[in-house]
C-alpha cells in the first residue's frame, strides 16, 4: 500500500459485519465419463 495514502482508525477498525451467501465448496459430482464430453480428444 502507498505510503502516501490516508487511513483513518477509526473507519477502517469500525465493528461492522461481513455476510455472505451460500458458498458451494466440495460440490462437484461429475463422473470422469460426464467430463470427457466437454472436452474434444
Amino acid at each position: 500500500m502507498p505510503k502516501n495514502q490516508n487511513i483513518n482508525p477509526k473507519e477502517v477498525r469500525k465493528t461492522q459485519f461481513i455476510e455472505f451467501g451460500k458458498i458451494p465448496v466440495n460440490q462437484y459430482n461429475k463422473t470422469i465419463e460426464e467430463e470427457k464430453k466437454n472436452f474434444s480428444s
